[in-house]
């Protein structure tokens, strides 16, 4: 018979092995194929046959007419039209995660009545997870993703950054053990700067990942080490059924970037969904999902880093050909009522895992099922940080779209003891045990004992000042005077020192009469920021600097923004009822804010300071554009973090940060050195809700020596008057808080 002819059949029948029709294809997809794939499946095998038969016997007579040629071809294109694309049909096995965040050790969670105590979370167990779910599923296409926050500043990756040159980092040895496909990029893993990504990336340093890494909307300059090692996409391919079959997966990240971490000068595309920047980053996503599309990929999965589910959902409806977002940086832990949860106190669910959308109107829908007919789905998938849970989507694919979900497989899979799970020997041996050596001996080397409750909860932190949030400011400007002259600064005038509360992390209580660690303090501050001065900060660059700290106040003592800052050397009062300031992502202030009523400068922090800004006095008692301080915070605030963006707007010239100097070690040492290894409560003068209060505390006003009280009695100074009796007067309290420092040691 004719083989070309025979092939040219095949073809129209879009069958590229003889494997793919027939008992063995049956077996692979009977549990998920519809009778209205198998019926023409059926006819397609039989029919075959017989019209191969009638084309030889009409080959041998010769009389084979173009009309027979015709009908022949006809008849093979309906039936290939009937056909489903066989070798499309599988069935991917979606593990995902996400927020590791230096999560590398095992947790302990205490008994109770009716649970017993269980280890959790952990990269050794997280690797027996994996293995099980892998070893479960009977899918075709397994496939491994993280969507960023690989790796977060503290104890545990302090024991990465301490390896020598050239040594892989225990996070990322982790992330190889595990065998992940693709990983994601989030904000976190800038937290450190370009360079460390770079050799979380490629330990070598020869230029090659050790594994592929993703986001579309990062603007990484060819000078950048990350320059080639972070790309907008990538595709995986794997064998099914003898057959290749390639799934895209695209990266985005947070435009954010900038204000909650150091990206250095990488840049993003894109703004929120609340803004028209967003539809930069839609765009940007879409054109690399469109270059995929180009090449033949049919499934598109979208490693999602955006802080807030709720971004990803705005997605929907937005996008063509995406089929799966992963959303990661919000700990969104989505759920059935049937899957089991870690049963740890505020462990709830948010229903359902996963989120299903109509990709062309992004409504939600309750399932694949009330979709129209014809229309594809999308579908969002999120579970909580530090290796708590394993997501796993299974997820018939037909023709490159979802045709269903698969239970009761699909669902977040708890990382716990309680299921028998246990640590991997290779990960216990090469990540756990080392991280567990150095955090251990960290633990025993104690920095002083305070006298004092000192907490870094988070809800305290970013809402009120607070004992440990006022030591933390005071180390910070004590670090600043200290490192001054290196730098070429005078440090007589550094009067002020700040710290934004998203920098002060882990939730730790410490109860009067307890040891502080080292390793407590890598906890409680456990980023890679740098004590940095700004240098001749005006009235007018203060103002709306304490408007952006306060601006996410929603009642008195009540906020949740990082921005919040901790003082030293200043007393502000603030109203929550008036205006907050409002920032764009990109940094720009669209509305000023209202809310400061007061600021009073106080170097010693015993409230007798001078006032700067008072609304009652009509506003600045002091020229606004005349330098009244240096300012020490750490880099990443002096830099616009946190979306500060008169910090950012500040010329570099004015910025220094001191070489070597990280917000822990200035806690530890103040603590060290300049406490005597005890913290009392006259070390942290008027630092629990006084020195950022509401309106309405029930606080007395400050009552200092150099306060403008204004009225006619009261003869106001012309500004450079002021400063300069204002100068006289901080400058004398400085050389005695020196002196009396130097008595101490």
């Amino acid at each position: 018979m004719n083989l070309e002819l025979l092939t040219c059949c095949l073809r129209c029948l879009n069958l590229r092995s003889l494997n793919s029709v027939g008992v063995s294809v049956d077996l692979q997809t009977s549990r998920r194929t519809s009778p209205f794939t198998i019926v023409p499946l059926l006819f397609s095998v039989l029919l075959l046959p017989m019209l191969l038969i009638m084309f030889q016997k009409l080959s041998e007579t010769k009389h084979l007419s173009r009309l027979h040629h015709c009908l022949l071809a006809a008849t093979l294109t309906f039936t290939g039209a009937l056909v489903p694309n066989v070798a499309q049909a599988f069935t991917l096995n979606l593990l995902h995660f996400s927020d590791g965040e230096s999560s590398l050790l095992n947790r302990t969670a205490p008994g109770t009545a009716t649970t017993p105590s269980f280890d959790y979370s952990g990269v050794s167990l997280f690797a027996n997870l994996i293995d099980r779910q892998r070893n479960a599923s009977t899918t075709d296409f397994d496939l491994l993703v993280t969507a960023g926050d690989n790796f977060l500043a503290g104890p545990q990756f302090e024991a990465s950054l301490r390896l020598p040159a050239g040594q892989q980092f225990y996070d990322a040895k982790a992330l190889e053990l595990f065998n992940i496909d693709v990983g994601g990029i989030g904000n976190h893993e800038f937290d450190f700067g370009p360079d460390v990504l770079a050799r979380f990336i490629d330990p070598d340093g020869d230029g090659t990942g050790f594994r592929p890494f993703v986001s579309s909307n990062l603007l990484i300059p060819d000078s950048s080490p990350l320059k080639g090692l972070i790309q907008p996409s990538t595709i995986v391919t794997k064998v099914v059924n003898g057959v290749e079959e390639k799934i895209g997966v695209v990266g985005v990240t947070t435009p954010l970037l900038r204000s909650i971490s150091s990206p250095g000068n990488i840049g993003t595309l894109g703004d929120l969904s609340t803004t028209p920047g967003f539809s930069v980053l839609v765009s940007t996503v879409q054109a690399e999902v469109d270059k995929l599309t180009a090449q033949g990929i049919d499934k598109v999965v979208l490693v999602s880093h955006l802080q807030d589910i709720n971004e990803e959902k705005s997605l929907a409806g937005k996008l063509k050909d995406v089929d799966v977002i992963v959303a990661a940086g919000s700990d969104t832990r989505l759920a059935n009522p049937d899957d089991p949860l870690l049963p740890l106190a505020g462990e709830t669910a948010v229903p359902s895992y996963p989120l299903i959308y109509n990709a062309e109107t992004g409504q939600q829908v309750s399932s694949l099922a009330a979709l129209p007919a014809g229309v594809a789905p999308l579908v969002i998938v999120s579970t909580d940080g530090e290796y708590k849970y394993l997501g796993n989507l299974q997820l018939d694919f037909a023709n490159g779209k979802i045709s269903s979900i698969l239970e009761p497989g699909s669902g977040p899979k708890r990382n716990a003891t309680l299921d028998g799970l246990t640590g991997r020997p290779d990960l216990v041996n090469q990540v756990q045990n080392p991280v567990n050596t150095f955090v251990g001996d960290l633990r025993q080397t104690p920095v002083g004992v305070t006298n004092v409750p000192l907490n870094s909860v988070r809800t305290e932190v970013r809402a009120k000042s607070t004992l440990f949030g006022s030591l933390i400011a005071d180390a910070i400007r004590d670090a600043a005077q200290d490192g001054a002259p290196a730098i070429g600064l005078d440090p007589a005038k550094i009067l002020v020192g700040i710290q934004n509360g998203g920098g002060i992390r882990n939730d730790r209580r410490f109860a009067p009469g307890d040891t502080i660690s080292e390793f407590d303090t890598f906890d409680v501050l456990p980023f890679s920021n740098f004590v940095s001065v700004v240098k001749d900060l005006t009235g007018g660059e203060l103002l709306p600097i304490l408007e952006r700290a306060v601006s996410s106040q929603t009642a008195p003592g009540v906020g949740g923004g990082g921005q919040f800052l901790q003082l030293s050397g200043l007393e502000v009062v603030y109203d929550v009822t008036k205006a907050a300031q409002v920032v764009t992502a990109a940094g720009a202030i669209t509305q000023d804010g209202a809310r400061i009523i007061s600021i009073l400068l106080d170097p010693n922090n015993d409230r007798t300071g001078q006032f700067l800004y008072d609304v009652a006095q009509g506003g600045f008692l002091v020229d606004p554009n005349q330098a009244l301080f240096d300012l020490a915070t750490i880099n990443f605030t002096a830099n616009g973090g946190d979306n500060f963006a008169t910090l950012a707007g500040i010329s570099d010239s004015r910025k220094f940060t001191l070489g070597g100097v990280t917000y822990q070690s200035a806690l530890e040492q103040y603590i060290r050195e300049d406490l005597k290894g005890t913290v009392d409560a006259t070390d942290i003068a008027s630092g629990a809700d006084i020195r950022v209060r509401d309106i309405s505390a029930l606080i007395s006003d400050a009552t200092g020596g150099e306060m403008i009280v204004g009225g006619d009695s009261a003869a106001v100074p012309e500004p450079t008057t002021m400063l300069g009796m204002l100068g006289a007067s901080l400058g004398m309290g400085y050389l005695k808080r020196r002196q009396a420092k130097n008595k101490q040691k």
